[in-house]
């Protein structure tokens, strides 16, 4: 007879959960690598632009410089927009976190439990070996003194 925990199913959604959790959480991770990649970008752009427009000698235009101007506000807007997204996905990122622990830790005591449940069907099945054995033993022992 071989041992069957009773509470398979629950052990096995318990880490269908935490494989999920732990699989949004790559999401998201990479997610936020994506907006720091973009970010940078942006800011390079910037100061790209910063750079060249203090490399331009004299003699522009009021139209350039009011483009130039527009430009670099609508670069800070977007800064801004990622910068607050990257603080959203951190937000997010953090609550996955406890979210993976708390299912970690479920996991883990249903593991446990487990473990528990095959270590009390290990020790009665060997209490039956035992008996058997005990049983075998007196029996033999009883043919022995009847057969003298």
């Amino acid at each position: 007879m071989t041992f069957q925990f009773p509470y398979q199913h629950i052990l096995s959604l318990k880490e269908r959960e935490k494989d999920l959790s732990l699989s949004e959480m790559g999401l998201l991770m990479m997610k936020k690598e994506g907006i720091e990649k973009e970010l940078d970008s942006l800011v390079q752009k910037r100061q790209d632009c910063i750079s060249q427009w203090e490399q331009t000698e004299g003699g522009t235009f009021i139209s350039d410089i009011l483009q130039q101007n527009e430009y670099l506000e609508f670069l800070d807007v977007k800064i801004s927009r990622m910068e607050q997204e990257r603080r959203e996905i951190e937000q997010e990122i953090a609550g996955k976190k406890e979210e993976l622990l708390l299912k970690q830790k479920e996991e883990k005591t249903w593991h446990l439990l487990k473990e528990k449940s095959l270590d009390a069907y290990m020790e009665q099945q060997k209490k039956i070996e035992q008996d058997n054995l005990d049983e075998i033993a007196a029996i033999r022992h009883y043919h022995q003194r009847v057969s003298l």
